[in-house]
């Protein structure tokens, strides 16, 4: 799971064709309206340490995840490959649940191997994509998901490892791998949950405190632009 500025780093008007006079003029005016000064919108430094804050001061201060009946997967395709690789690695689908206010999806998949469980994630602008995720006995949780790396600092209780684009297989195999001894039992739906939202929570938490650096949101935004190209060339 990753916490996407994409939504916020578009509303700023930061895209391809900045160049073009009415693209400069609408961006210059989104920029106005988010706070930003003369000077931050032409220094670099300037423009992602504004950013930076903007992005803080716009996080939610709680996600909550809701059952929904169904969802209409971003890229059917890839979805359909990694639940048939899911259920062929013995694990059972479960619910899909919304995640709110930030409004993306995930699927929870329970596992016959104690102290983890898999989830199929559909986050704007990456797309979809898997996680298998283990918990341990004082509570924190790793996650091992197959996206690139993310240019983020994560919470050390709460850590996310991005292992680039790689099959479920994998993502249970270097999971069953680096797993410690002190993972917890057999996971329930409600465990898995549980045990999400709180990572999630602790996550929003920590940032909140910490903050972005400008570098981190710089990354950020550059990965989200990288993403939305890739899903232009696509469609």
């Amino acid at each position: 799971m990753f916490l996407d500025i994409s939504t916020l780093v578009f509303a700023a008007g930061v895209g391809a064709g900045a160049g073009l006079v009415i693209h400069g003029l609408v961006r210059a005016r989104r920029l106005r309206k988010l706070g930003f000064t003369t000077r931050e919108m032409v220094s670099k430094e300037d423009f992602y340490r504004k950013l930076a804050k903007i992005t803080v001061e716009k996080l939610p201060q709680e996600v909550s995840f809701k059952p929904i009946d169904s969802h209409a997967w971003s890229k059917d395709s890839e979805y359909a490959r990694a639940s048939a690789a899911l259920e062929g690695l013995g694990f059972e689908r479960q619910s899909v649940f919304l995640a709110s206010p930030q409004k993306w999806v995930v699927e929870i998949w329970l596992s016959k191997n104690d102290g983890l469980f898999a989830a199929i994630l559909d986050c704007s602008p990456g797309g979809v994509h898997t996680e298998v995720v283990v918990e341990y006995k004082d509570g924190s949780t790793v996650s091992f998901e197959n996206t690139s790396e993310c240019g983020q600092q994560h919470l050390k209780n709460y850590n996310w490892i991005h292992c680039g684009s790689i099959t479920p297989d994998k993502l249970l195999h270097r999971a069953l791998q680096d797993r410690r001894p002190d993972h917890i039992g057999h996971m329930q739906l409600a465990d898995c949950l549980r045990a999400y939202e709180r990572a999630v929570n602790e996550n929003l938490s920590w940032r909140r405190r910490i903050g972005y650096t400008p570098d981190e949101i710089k990354r950020l935004h550059e990965r989200a632009r990288r993403a939305r190209s890739l899903l232009t060339k696509l469609s």
